[in-house]
């Protein structure tokens, strides 16, 4: 058992020892590495961005669609796909580009979705706020649809009431508490139905126009420090191997 353990101890001195012999070739490595990929990150080109804030719209205060659905929709490469044969965008280019999430706010325990962001990036502010919002237009071209499908059975029962008032209203006072009770509910499904009341129905907007809001400049001191450390990494690997095979060949 002692034996076994000595020798472990020997193996394990044996490579630190090469390791250590090897130390040169692994700084070298390691400050090569950390230049070359300071050198490319540099000479990346600063992209700008813009980003489209939409409000997902609603029908008798039911959303027309989950905001996590509508982030996840966006993403989705086949939803861009069908944007870029739509604007002529490159599909690659415009899946680069667009990226979605939900806004939250609220405490802490009870935070809910209030908008969905969309931010497009691009080698120059036009082509940003071109990219948003065209995603932008989709959604709300999506939702348009979804909308005209949830008001139809609400504006049919409000023709209905229409109608059944107009019926009583020409009986006279035979049905006026009828006429009465029909009234309220025909102006209560108008409210409802209109858009005039944003916190009951409206169609899903841009809270603000698409405008070019800044640069995102590479993070070159993350990637030199992901690459170093990747660097510092396999040169000690191969510092090792080499031992472990010089000494099963002397063996």
């Amino acid at each position: 058992m002692k034996d076994s353990m000595n020798e472990e101890e020997i193996r394990l001195d044996h490579y630190i020892q090469a390791v250590w012999r090897a130390k040169w070739f692994v700084i070298i490595a390691v400050i090569l590495a950390a230049g070359i990929t300071a050198y490319l990150a540099s000479r990346q080109p600063t992209l700008h961005k813009a980003t489209a804030l939409i409000k997902i719209g609603r029908v008798w205060k039911e959303p027309l669609e989950d905001p996590y659905i509508t982030e996840r929709v966006i993403n989705n490469s086949g939803f861009l796909k069908e944007l870029a044969q739509k604007t002529g965008i490159g599909p690659s280019k415009l899946k680069r580009s667009i990226k979605s999430e939900v806004d939250i706010a609220g405490p802490r325990k009870t935070r809910y979705p209030i908008l969905v962001s969309v931010t497009a990036t691009a080698e120059t502010g036009e082509e940003a706020v071109r990219f948003a919002s065209a995603v932008a237009d989709e959604v709300r071209a999506r939702h348009e649809l979804i909308f005209n499908e949830a008001m139809k059975p609400h504006l049919n029962e409000e023709h209905r009431l229409e109608e059944r008032y107009k019926e009583l209203a020409a009986q006279g006072a035979a049905s006026r508490d009828l006429t009465l009770k029909v009234e309220s509910e025909l102006s209560e499904v108008k409210a409802n139905n209109s858009l005039a009341n944003p916190n009951v129905t409206e169609k899903t907007r841009l809270i603000e126009d698409v405008e070019s809001d800044g640069v995102v400049r590479p993070d070159i001191w993350r990637k030199v420090a992901s690459v170093a450390l990747l660097a510092a990494v396999l040169s000690v690997a191969a510092a090792a191997l080499t031992a472990h095979f010089t000494q099963k060949q002397e063996q």
